[in-house]
């Protein structure tokens, strides 16, 4: 009677845990399902705004497409020409031209051929709809675009006459098209919206779709047009924009905790003279003036290293020699704008050395470091010289 009695509370316990180790398992099985959808796909739109920065002639956009130049600049018309100089005189030097426009068409829906996009630039309703739903909506681009119209009009025009669209059909989809293949195929090894929730814990992202505009004429550029899509030129590596990707995404929930969540305590670090120190490099290498966003960028550069090097994605390797994680982390830091990247050293340190575990949010880690007195002015120079020097632990 008593092993029966044993029996049936064993049995009884075990009806019990059933449910808990269910929903534990299915919710590790939904953690290490891949999330990200890809999508890779052609666009003309981009393919025109980066032509037209090939033929205003600025030198990292002609040297990348030598052929392309001269095919399209020869015996272009007077008129085009004229409206080629205004183009670059509007956008001026601060800008490659064929990012900046692509910016204005970013949320154009349009199918590829040039008819119905010029359709849709002298639709002047639908196209400041676009553009101000956009992430680059301002009555500023606006202004600029309307002063720009004009003369990417007679551009267009230009092209269509020229059939420009054939050409890029015949000459530059095909190999668009066979390199889409690969990608799509070596983008499976990138769960980017997977990895990303599982390390915030407390973020959710838009979408799991994430897009990439493969194009023949992007080079030298690289062009983000939301967090969750991007155009690249199909000779460039799949590493570096997967990697441009973390940083996109992982801004809006690191911007947060710097505008709101933390804004104390992050606005107390403006007193440590070592980071103003930092912040005046990044200054002279073109970054904002503005403290608030340099700091935004160091906790998005933390997170992203951390995610990006559990992929492989900043590692590498001479003669087939692999190094270690933390060291490539700390020579990119040194090169990275005169070192100037103290307070992303700092917090990816406090990553390696495993404060951050997996359960906790992001949110909860950045916390811990600001209680615990190890994120506060004063501490940041010699923390960082600890990591960059190696010899940092768990508990500095």
């Amino acid at each position: 009677m008593f092993t029966r009695q044993i029996k049936k509370r064993t049995l009884l316990l075990w009806v019990c845990l059933l449910p808990v180790l269910s929903c534990n398992q299915q919710e590790e099985a939904q953690e290490r399902s891949f999330r990200t959808s890809w999508l890779v796909k052609p666009a003309l739109k981009f393919e025109v705004c980066n032509l037209i920065g090939i033929l205003l002639g600025r030198e990292p956009e002609r040297s990348s497409h030598p052929q392309i130049y001269r095919e399209w600049q020869v015996n272009l018309p007077g008129n085009v020409k004229s409206a080629l100089v205004a183009i670059d005189q509007i956008i001026g030097p601060n800008w490659p031209a064929g990012p900046r426009l692509s910016l204005f068409w970013a949320n154009l829906v349009v199918a590829d051929s040039l008819a119905p996009l010029l359709a849709v630039l002298q639709n002047e309703p639908a196209l400041r709809a676009a553009l101000l739903a956009s992430d680059y909506g301002s009555s500023r681009n606006w202004t600029q675009w309307l002063q720009l119209r004009p003369h990417v009009e007679i551009v267009v025009q230009y092209l269509i006459s020229s059939n420009f669209e054939n050409y890029w059909r015949s000459r530059m989809l095909p190999e668009l098209t066979s390199k889409m293949t690969t990608l799509k195929q070596e983008l499976q090894a990138y769960d980017v919206v997977g990895d990303i929730e599982r390390f915030l814990r407390d973020g959710e992202l838009r979408s799991d779709t994430v897009t990439i505009y493969i194009l023949a004429l992007a080079q030298p550029h690289e062009l983000r047009l939301t967090s969750q899509s991007r155009y690249t030129d199909m000779r460039l590596s799949v590493r570096p924009v997967v990697r441009n990707f973390y940083q996109e995404m992982l801004h809006p929930y690191c911007d947060r905790m710097v505008d709101s969540t933390f804004v104390k305590e992050f606005s107390a670090l403006q007193r440590d003279p070592f980071l103003q120190e930092c912040w005046r490099r990044v200054l002279r290498h073109g970054g904002s003036n503005n403290f608030v966003e340099f700091i935004k960028k160091e906790v998005v550069l933390a997170a992203t290293l951390w995610l990006a090097e559990r992929r492989q994605l900043v590692s590498a390797s001479t003669s087939g020699q692999n190094y270690e994680a933390g060291a490539v982390v700390r020579n990119y830091l040194r090169e990275k704008d005169e070192g100037a990247h103290a307070l992303a050293a700092i917090i990816y340190s406090y990553l390696e050395s495993g404060l951050k575990i997996e359960r906790v949010p992001f949110s909860g880690f950045i916390k811990d470091l600001f209680a615990t007195g190890r994120l506060q002015p004063g501490r940041i120079a010699m923390r960082y010289e600890e990591f960059m020097n190696d010899h940092t632990g768990t508990e500095n």
